[in-house]
């Protein structure tokens, strides 16, 4: 998140000195600029498809990059970041916004986001964690080389999904936190998930099981439900 902070500080400095950086910015299809980045303070990025670009950066507006492009890091601050499909890029990140990932985009690092849900299509490989605080995480046959992180919301992991790390719901530390223990969060193994590290809940969860996945019987704060075939438990 350091870039999306350094963009904040430099937005709140005379921004009549940065006219170049001002605007929607939309990028050609079959664009070859790997080494050129792409900065704005209040608009959105497009990128066509088929095109090859550094980073992409804005403060307020969204992200958004067509099938079968290559990018570096894609950040904002208030917008979504939207992915289609065949999508290469170093991370996706945002802070007030959701990110949603196309069918077998390749993430290199983290995907993650602080207010907004997370959504991983069919085929999809991360190279890093898949983190949200107030949101919803979900994935579909996905490859997650790091964790799977939240506070307060539900994770839905299915279709072969595969986490190399661990599954963690942290404590909520807020001064309303007694209100949310009324509203557990979900966590949801589908049929054939893999989880390889471990089930961390800071605090109590529901954990839906399918009769697929191996999981520990005693799992602390977890209500765990079994569930079976092709039924939506959630």
């Amino acid at each position: 998140m350091n870039k999306i902070i350094i963009l904040i500080i430099a937005s709140t400095f005379s921004l009549s000195a940065c006219g170049g950086f001002l605007g929607s910015k939309n990028i050609a299809d079959n664009t070859e600029s790997p080494n050129k980045d792409y900065d704005t303070v209040n608009g959105s990025i497009k990128v066509g498809h088929h095109s090859n670009v550094g980073d992409l950066s804005t403060v307020n507006g969204s992200v958004k990059v067509s099938s079968g492009s290559k990018v570096g890091e894609s950040s904002t601050v208030n917008g979504s970041v939207v992915f289609a499909e065949d999508v290469s890029a170093k991370s996706a990140e945002t802070v007030n916004g959701s990110i949603k990932l196309g069918e077998r985009c390749h993430i290199d690092e983290n995907v993650e986001t602080v207010n907004g849900s997370v959504i991983a299509r069919s085929g999809c490989e991360i190279g890093g964690d898949f983190e949200t605080v107030n949101g919803k995480l979900k994935a579909i046959n996905t490859h997650i080389h790091g964790s799977v992180k939240t506070v307060n919301g539900n994770i839905i992991l299915l279709d072969g999904t595969i986490v190399d790390d661990d599954i963690i719901i942290k404590k909520n530390k807020s001064f309303f936190s007694s209100n949310n223990k009324k509203k557990a969060p979900k966590v949801v193994l589908g049929k054939n998930v893999v989880i390889k590290g471990d089930l961390k809940f800071g605090r109590q969860v529901k954990l839906f099981v399918h009769e697929t996945v191996d999981v520990d019987d005693d799992i602390e704060n977890a209500e765990i439900i079994p569930f079976s075939g092709d039924e939506i438990p959630y």
